[in-house]
């Protein structure tokens, strides 16, 4: 079995981290509006409000479950800076034994329930903050937790390709590599391929030069810049 992917559309672009904070929720609010993407990526846990929640409900696009094992939300939180620094406070949870696999099942399927109580379904998509759903331990969590709610789409694009150098892709890349066999064998439907909007230096050439299959683009409202971009070139 191959990976499905979807070629009928060429970009899909993704707000992550609804329910981070106020300014998160305002900004994807907006740019939902505006009709500027396709998918938000849904903290659960975070702060959500009834409205925000019709509002959402009501724009009938996709809503993905942004799977979380910190737990961090902050009015002023922004993006932790530095590959380096995220990376090793993950791993440093991951050899204390704070992240054992059969806890994080369990606090990513109360994540899930917690998603389909507030929005009476279950999510369309799953995915997580920093990424962490791609290293393989929790990988198998994810495929696990995909087929017991029928959830149809994972990130899974491969975020090696031209027009960006970031040292997260290439970590991204091997971790989607070692991951192939598992979500081949269980059908998953993805992107092609995955950019993070702050990886991308000139979005005009980027635009020009586009894989021929889906490349979804991340993106964090709640970063004035992330904002300001797409509004502005999609």
């Amino acid at each position: 079995m191959e990976l499905q992917t979807n070629p009928k559309k060429q970009i899909i672009v993704v707000a992550d981290d609804f329910g981070l904070n106020e300014k998160a929720n305002r900004n994807i609010l907006n740019l939902v509006k505006l009709g500027k993407i396709d998918r938000v990526a849904i903290m659960s846990l975070g702060k959500i409000s009834e409205k925000e929640i019709t509002e959402l409900l009501t724009s009938h696009i996709k809503l993905d479950i942004h799977l979380d094992i910190l737990n961090e939300f902050d009015e002023n939180k922004q993006k932790r800076s530095g590959i380096a620094s995220r990376l090793g406070e993950f791993l440093l949870k991951v050899f204390s034994g704070k992240l054992k696999p059969s806890l994080v099942e369990k606090e990513w399927e109360r994540q899930i329930e917690t998603f389909k109580k507030k929005f009476g379904k279950n999510p369309d998509g799953i995915n997580s903050h920093e990424h962490i759903h791609l290293f393989p331990k929790f990988f198998k969590i994810t495929l696990k937790l995909k087929n017991k709610y029928a959830i149809p789409y994972v990130r899974f694009g491969d975020s090696f390709f031209a027009f960006h150098n970031k040292p997260v892709s290439h970590i991204l890349h091997i971790l989607r590599k070692i991951n192939l066999k598992d979500c081949t064998m269980q059908n998953c439907v993805s992107s092609g391929h995955l950019v993070s909007l702050d990886w991308i230096e000139n979005i005009e050439e980027f635009l020009k030069n586009l894989p021929q299959t889906s490349t979804e683009i991340v993106c964090h409202p709640e970063i004035e810049e992330d904002f300001e971009k797409i509004k502005k070139y999609f």
